[in-house]
């Protein structure tokens, strides 16, 4: 499923070897979870993102993605740290409150530089896989966690502390229904990758008439649909 994708937001059209990509911060990006995810994130998937970090975010400390229910409760989310050069993946747990993995090193520390970067998670049932640019960067135990409340909302990129709208290019973002698929990506769709990409600016979104409640922003992304297959359908017993 596309989850904001810029051809969501702005109708990307690309040519060739060109890609679009949209500058973030002007406004928080939130929709209903129960639009996005009407059934709730599968077992195990992949999250993939596209983005560029610029001057003023490169140290922030902020959720690239979180899930948040009703009453403020985080569900899930990716954090990115850039005073500590981390990533962090946080879930609610099975048995405890929450569950998380944290991935630091040389190759993490890359992400906080201003170059386009891919980033891609695997998350299974029992670890975490965190790829960047398209190379497996190190798996994680993961303890058991529970699926999301979907009643509640989806953010993308606000700063930890004070939900502030984080400056930052965004290519694409794609959370997919196989795990699998994040070690399957092609770094194809950025400037330093292997096909040597040109990318192009986006303009900014129109101007939003003023948000519903707060200072979110909702209905950017109506289009968005999950790909997942449906399940099986279960016999009446009645």
């Amino acid at each position: 499923m596309d989850l904001f994708s810029v051809k969501a937001i702005l109708g990307k059209r690309e040519t060739g070897a060109q890609s679009s990509y949209v500058r973030m911060g002007a406004f928080p990006v939130v929709q209903r979870t129960e639009d996005v995810f009407p059934q709730g994130l599968p077992d195990e998937y992949a999250f993939v993102t596209t983005f560029r970090l610029r001057k003023t975010s490169r140290k922030e400390d902020w959720y690239l993605w979180q899930v948040i229910d009703q009453y403020g409760i985080p569900q899930v989310s990716i954090r990115l740290d850039g005073e500590n050069k981390a990533v962090e993946y946080n879930a609610v747990g099975a048995m405890k409150d929450a569950v998380r993995v944290v991935f630091r090193g040389p190759r993490v520390s890359d992400l906080f530089d201003r170059d386009w970067h891919k980033v891609a998670l695997s998350i299974q049932a029992q670890n975490v896989s965190l790829y960047i640019d398209c190379a497996l960067v190190q798996t994680l135990p993961l303890e058991e966690r529970e699926n999301i409340e979907i009643q509640g909302k989806t953010v993308m990129g606000k700063r930890l502390y004070d939900s502030v709208p984080i400056d930052f290019d965004l290519q694409r973002v794609v959370i997919y229904c196989d795990s699998r698929h994040a070690e399957l990506e092609t770094c194809c769709d950025i400037p330093s990758g292997p096909c040597q990409v040109t990318v192009l600016t986006e303009p900014s979104p129109p101007p939003q008439p003023p948000p519903t409640s707060g200072s979110e922003q909702i209905g950017l992304l109506k289009t968005i649909n999950c790909s997942c297959p449906p399940g099986e359908k279960v016999p009446s017993t009645g």
